[in-house]
């Protein structure tokens, strides 16, 4: 889920490390990714990268220090918060309602810069990031690395997108909810595009490594706008492998092709990663890259680039303390503990789904969304290497391993700390800031 994994991502840290294990941040919620944590941006600036961020943030914003720009990004271009509209940059809390665009930069002396896009309130969202980051690199000096940090908007809620993409699938998908959806990534495929044409264009492409990858699995329920994680269980704000299991993907001209890994890699990878590529370039050497202590991620850029194997068996999953529950991959196996969320199999429209539930309620499973254990202690094993689909739970017929990775669970419960989360302030409504979201706390 959203805040979460960019919390990993920028710190390397699992969320129960930071406070950030239980649910999303709130626009109006006085608290963020901790300030005493050194993040992503800050580590590629000190390496000589100019550091830019568009779109997304969700990290907080409870005070400037918690901001893209006060946290090593050069220059951002974007949202503060989850969910705002694609068009008119509205984004609506439980409480309050407000606007949520803006360009960020420090000035020569420290300042920063904090421009409100009131006329952007009519534009679709990924046409202004394509903009932005064409923009930046072509007046980027090449004498000088650039990382550019692109969490795009699309495809999540609300399902918004121009005509142009949706009549593309006119008389091919049948079903509205889903080619809005297909419509919407299509607009994320040509802001891909677009930035690698543009660093081609800048004689840049040569030398840039690309990587794309997604923060969780599709949304289902009330707030789902037509993703479909089948066959895999689950979705988005799950422990289920379809809210958990992603694809991505590194593509580089200085990088062999073909390469493809289905072992385990965790978002926490990716900082250590980063600082290998960033120190030791993509050719696997005997360069060491920076030991970033206390963190836990690991370099994955030799399994990658297909030279080893994964440099990790087991990774947590999360624990979360309000919640109740907890949840950890160890090899081939995975376990649960608590409500790891609702736990159906979507299947797409044209599939007809009926003897696929026949077969799981003869095994004591159902695939309806309401569906929960009976008890919060309740602890559900997998053998998700040779069931993926989590169709057969088998901890009665594996005590010993259900043992080892309780135990393992005690060690990480011990490490994490108490979830953030803190109550809506009233002091954050946007009324009070000419209707914009904005920072409203001197220290949060």
């Amino acid at each position: 889920i959203c805040t979460p994994t960019r919390g990993a991502l920028m710190t390397g840290k699992y969320p129960s490390r930071l406070g950030l294990q239980h649910g999303v941040i709130g626009p109006d919620t006085p608290y963020g990714l901790p300030l005493n944590e050194t993040i992503l941006p800050e580590f590629m600036k000190k390496m000589g990268y100019a550091v830019h961020g568009i779109g997304k943030w969700h990290l907080g914003h409870c005070s400037w220090s918690h901001t893209p720009v006060r946290r090593g990004f050069d220059t951002f271009y974007g949202y503060y918060n989850g969910a705002t509209d694609y068009y008119t940059k509205m984004m609506n809390s439980l409480t309050y309602d407000g606007f949520d665009f803006r360009r960020n930069e420090l000035d020569s002396n420290g300042n920063l810069e904090d421009e409100i896009l009131w006329s952007t309130n009519s534009t679709y969202s990924s046409y202004l990031y394509t903009q932005q980051a064409k923009q930046i690199i072509s007046k980027h000096d090449p004498s000088q690395p650039l990382f550019l940090y692109l969490p795009m908007q699309n495809p999540h809620f609300p399902a918004e997108v121009p005509s142009e993409y949706y009549n593309r699938y006119e008389g091919v998908v049948k079903n509205k909810v889903r080619r809005k959806l297909l419509a919407m990534i299509s607009a994320l495929d040509d802001t891909v595009g677009s930035v690698v044409d543009t660093l081609k264009d800048a004689n840049m492409w040569e030398n840039t490594v690309f990587i794309f990858f997604s923060d969780n699995g599709g949304m289902l329920g009330v707030t789902s706008i037509g993703q479909i994680n089948y066959p895999l269980r689950g979705g988005k704000a799950t422990y289920w492998e379809g809210g958990i299991r992603t694809n991505a993907f590194v593509n580089s001209p200085m990088l062999r092709g073909g390469v493809i890994n289905n072992q385990l890699m965790h978002v926490t990878d990716w900082l250590p990663t980063l600082m290998h590529v960033g120190t030791c370039g993509t050719v696997i050497s005997n360069c060491t890259s920076p030991q970033i202590p206390g963190i836990d991620g690991v370099n994955q850029w030799s399994a990658i680039t297909g030279h080893t194997e994964s440099a990790r068996t087991e990774f947590l999953i999360n624990v979360d303390q309000s919640a109740n529950n907890a949840a950890l991959r160890m090899g081939r196996w995975k376990l649960m503990q608590g409500f790891p969320g609702p736990g159906p199999w979507i299947p797409p429209p044209e599939l007809n789904h009926k003897e696929f539930t026949r077969s799981l309620r003869k095994k004591g499973e159902t695939w309806l969304p309401g569906w929960k254990p009976h008890t919060e202690g309740h602890v559900r094993l997998y053998d998700v290497d040779s069931d993926p689909y989590e169709k057969e739970e088998v901890s009665k017929g594996n005590p010993d391993v259900v043992k080892m990775m309780l135990e393992k669970l005690e060690e990480h419960k011990a490490a994490a700390v108490p979830p953030g989360n803190k109550n809506s302030d009233p002091n954050a409504n946007p009324a009070l800031f000419g209707g914009v979201w904005t920072p409203w706390l001197q220290s949060c």
